[in-house]
């Protein structure tokens, strides 16, 4: 089932939280929508869903105009962040809900209810906990029955409303990679919400990025990554250090037609002589997080930092043979500088270059 969102706008008061929105989702495609608070994200969600009507545009399913079609004419499966179980029902019960509540010309046997919610208690994996109550079951084992119970009504789209944010990082980084292989297994048309970047890449064939009710950028996890059309996309999507004119030049004020630079702390070497581009920095701290290390080094032109990251098996092998210690001159040269040239803070261009071209 795809989807088609034409020229869609919606504002609450004074906030726009839809602004003339394009997109579209093919058929069995596994979209996120990736933004901060207030982004939109979940406001177009809604509206896909008919849980929201838009002021203006219109929301295509396979080609139909289902703008205004009520919620249970759309066909969706819709699975909330916290769950939204009946605690008075067992598991069984709550994934069979959708089934028993459909009118009678429409409503399947028991026999077929049985089969179906059976099945889908399989596929998730949790078939042996169908006679307990959610109250029993772990924050991981909720989501994924809330998402048997959003697909036992055979939904034409399935969407996501930050359905992992309740966890925690182990249980939450598990469950994405098991609705990834769900999704592979199902093929059904799938739109999520999510402010967490780590997850969009992992996750979906596609990722949208949207801020203050726009699309910044729409593209595979490596093309957003890789690729970033504006400053915004850049730095949402990981750490990233920021210089104000050419990387390795005079420092300056951000003025009309004023390139800016930025480069990803791990695509930053530490050498221990200067090289045309390079910039002369000291040792401020190393901090060692598990497999990554994280070096902080102070500019010596302004006395402004910039992060550096790296294998901390790497790191340690350069400390020893560059004799590193806090204090130490060296100098960083980027491996790869991405560019943008702003005038009155408008973005009128960008590009991406390898040390070579700085």
């Amino acid at each position: 089932m795809s989807i088609e969102i034409r020229n869609l706008s919606k504002r609450f008061g004074s906030t726009v939280v839809c602004d003339h929105l394009n997109l579209d989702i093919a058929s069995g495609e596994l979209v996120a929508l990736l933004g901060p608070s207030g982004s939109g994200k979940t406001s177009l969600l809604r509206i896909i869903a008919g849980l929201e009507r838009p002021d203006s545009g219109s929301v295509l399913f396979h080609g139909e105009d289902a703008t205004f079609d009520d919620v249970r004419e759309r066909h969706v499966g819709f699975v909330f962040q916290h769950y939204a179980l009946f605690a008075h029902m067992s598991i069984f019960e709550n994934v069979a809900f959708g089934l028993r509540v459909r009118p009678r010309s429409t409503r399947p046997s028991e026999a077929h209810i049985k089969a179906k919610v059976t099945e889908l208690l399989k596929l998730v994996q949790l078939d042996w906990l169908a006679d307990r109550y959610p109250h029993q079951l772990s924050g991981g084992q909720r989501q994924r029955i809330a998402l048997a119970r959003a697909l036992a009504v055979e939904p034409r789209v399935l969407l996501l409303d930050e359905p992992f944010g309740a966890l925690d990082a182990k249980v939450r980084k598990e469950l994405r990679r098991w609705l990834r292989r769900l999704h592979d297994e199902m093929h059904i048309t799938s739109v999520f919400v999510t402010h967490d970047q780590d997850e969009a890449m992992e996750v979906a064939d596609r990722v949208v990025v949207m801020n203050h009710g726009r699309i910044e950028q729409d593209g595979t996890p490596d093309q957003v990554y890789d690729h970033p059309a504006t400053p915004f996309v850049l730095q949402f999507l990981g750490d990233v250090n920021l210089f104000h004119g050419r990387f390795g030049h005079a420092p300056g004020g951000t003025t009309p037609s004023t390139e800016v630079s930025y480069v990803r702390p791990h695509e930053l070497d530490i050498i221990d002589s200067a090289q045309e581009g390079s910039l002369a920095v000291t040792l401020s701290q190393a901090l060692t997080v598990g497999p990554q290390t994280r070096i902080e080094f102070k500019r010596v032109d302004d006395g402004s930092y910039v992060d550096v990251e790296m294998p901390r098996s790497d790191y340690a092998a350069l400390r020893d043979r560059l004799g590193l210690r806090t204090g130490s001159a060296v100098h960083l040269l980027p491996r790869r500088v991405t560019r943008f040239t702003v005038g009155q803070s408008s973005l009128h261009g960008t590009q991406e270059d390898p040390a070579a071209m700085i």
